[in-house]
């Protein structure tokens, strides 16, 4: 469904997969509660139990609740969440840390650090594996090409720098007279090419509000969310159900959008937390 994310993108399926089969609310670890406050919206615990948790011994367990920890806070708008998402990119497992670099990159981006973000993305998408890995790669991608290339000297201050060179060598030698003026290379009329036109892009966008392994967990929110959506003059929230890993999970996504200027403006006019944009397959 989504290939990235100024984000924002992998966030709330990938968790689910790195963090393994849901739980019931108080029952099982910190981490396990942690995990389903965050998918059920409530940052807030989330953050509390998932940085409860992040004190275990175990690497792993510690990492995944960095993990919680980082998008939880990310989600909230704390400054702390690029550091939390930081710890659990270096970690023991690779789809935890994979997750929190795409997280990250998500947040550089937004803050301005395009080249921080496509080099994040990039370290991403060594670390997912299917489908997930192919979104990171065509997120790095995205963002490679959108970094500002650096200044380069213009041609005529070059050509004047090597001018004055070969002027400066010439005095040195005694032989400062004008280089006679060279022919201009006629242009060949078979070498005018007309390249062919860009093709519009067929990605479409959209906004996601969450991901769960539970159907009816996605039902509730899209219900949840339909009147909020409606007052806002938004698509009425649908859940799309996709594969990952094999794994049904089922997202739920409001509106489609012919272009991420688009679907951008759409989450301005919702102004609500924790929403991912990205594109459909």
């Amino acid at each position: 469904m989504l290939r990235g994310l100024n984000i924002v993108a992998f966030a709330l399926a990938l968790m689910a997969v790195a963090l393994g089969c849901e739980t019931t609310k108080k029952v099982g670890t910190p981490l396990d509660r942690a995990r389903e406050f965050y998918e059920d919206g409530d940052m807030d615990d989330a953050f509390v139990l998932a940085s409860e948790a992040a004190a275990s011994t175990d690497a792993v367990t510690m990492q995944r609740a960095q993990l919680v920890a980082g998008l939880s806070a990310m989600d909230m708008g704390r400054p702390d969440a690029e550091s939390w998402l930081l710890k659990a990119s270096t970690g023991p497992d690779g789809e935890a840390a994979g997750t929190a670099l795409a997280s990250m990159a998500t947040i550089q981006e937004r803050s301005g650090r395009i080249e921080a973000a496509a080099q994040s993305m990039h370290r991403a998408s060594m670390m997912l594996s299917g489908s997930e890995q192919g979104r990171a790669r065509s997120e790095a991608q995205r963002l490679a090409k959108a970094v500002p290339s650096k200044s380069k000297p213009s041609s005529d201050a070059a050509q004047a720098s090597s001018l004055g060179s070969q002027s400066g060598a010439q005095k040195a030698a005694g032989t400062n007279k004008p280089e006679a003026p060279k022919k201009a290379a006629k242009a060949d009329p078979a070498s005018k090419v007309q390249a062919p036109a860009a093709k519009p892009s067929s990605e479409k966008w959209t906004l996601q509000a969450g991901a769960f392994e539970s159907k009816k967990k996605a039902d509730i929110l899209a219900a949840e969310l339909e009147k909020e959506t409606d007052a806002r003059g938004l698509p009425v929230p649908e859940v799309v159900t996709v594969k990952v890993r094999g794994k049904a999970m089922y997202r739920v996504q409001v509106g489609v959008y012919d272009s991420r200027e688009l679907a951008k403006a759409a989450l301005e006019t919702w102004g609500r937390k924790g929403i991912l944009l990205g594109t459909t397959d």
